[in-house]
C-alpha cells in the first residue's frame, strides 16, 4: 500500500530537490539495512520453522515501512520531509479519484442498471474510501499502521466481493469481475511471459 524507499525516491526526488549526495547516503543506508535484514530473516526462519508464513510476511512490511521512513528521516531535510508528505498526499488524494471515476465506467460497462448500480457503486466505493484513508494515515505516521490492518482491509475487500456475488446474477458478477480483473490479468501474463523468456534463456 505505500511505496518503498527506492519508489518514493524515484517518483518525488526531482520534486523535492534531492541532492545526488543524498541519494547516495540513502542507497548506502539501505544496502546496509538490506543486508542486516537478510541476515535477521534467515537466523529467524531457522529459530522459527514452524512459524506461519504469513505472520513473518507481515512482520517484514511492518519493518519496511519503518525503515523506510527512519532512512528518509535521517538524510532528508525538515522542508524536504514536509513537501514530501504533501506530494505523496496529493498522488493518494488523486488515485482515490480516479479509482471511484473506474467505477463508475466499470459498472456501466458491465451493464448493471437501477437500484443494484447504486448499490454496488456504493461497496466497491466503500472500499476504496477505506484504503484512501489508510493510505493517508500511512504517509503521515508510517508506525501508526501495521501489517495486521492492511491484512484487515484485504479481507475487507474479499467480503465485498462476496456481497456482490449475492445481489447480482451470476451474468452480472461476471462481467464486473472481467472488468475489475483486467489490469491484474494483465500484469500476471507479462508476469509469466517474463518467466518464460527466463526459462528460455537458461536453455
Amino acid at each position: 500500500m505505500t511505496p518503498g524507499i527506492q519508489q518514493i525516491v524515484t517518483m518525488y526526488g526531482d520534486q523535492i530537490n534531492i541532492t545526488d549526495e543524498q541519494l547516495a547516503d540513502i542507497t548506502e543506508r539501505q544496502l546496509k539495512l538490506r543486508e542486516t535484514m537478510q541476515a535477521a530473516r534467515v537466523q529467524n526462519n531457522r529459530a522459527n520453522r514452524g512459524q506461519q508464513q504469513r505472520q513473518q510476511v507481515r512482520q517484514g512490511e511492518n519493518l519496511r515501512g519503518q525503515h523506510t521512513r527512519t532512512i528518509l528521516n535521517s538524510v532528508l531535510s525538515d522542508s524536504q520531509m514536509s513537501q514530501l508528505k504533501d506530494l505523496m498526499k496529493e498522488q493518494a488524494d488523486f488515485s482515490h479519484r480516479y479509482t471511484t471515476v473506474r467505477h463508475q465506467k466499470i459498472v456501466e460497462l458491465a451493464e448493471i442498471e437501477g437500484e443494484k448500480r447504486d448499490a454496488v457503486l456504493e461497496v466497491m466505493n466503500s472500499h476504496a474510501d477505506q484504503r484512501h484513508q489508510l493510505q493517508l494515515k500511512m504517509i503521515e505516521n508510517p508506525n501508526s499502521v501495521d501489517a495486521d490492518e492492511r491484512q484487515q482491509l484485504m479481507d475487507k475487500m474479499q467480503a465485498d466481493r462476496d456481497e456482490l456475488k449475492s445481489m447480482l446474477t451470476v451474468e452480472e458478477y461476471e462481467n464486473l469481475m472481467q472488468f475489475m480483473n483486467n489490469r491484474q490479468n494483465r500484469q500476471n501474463r507479462g508476469m509469466n511471459q517474463g518467466q518464460g523468456n527466463r526459462r528460455q534463456n537458461r536453455q
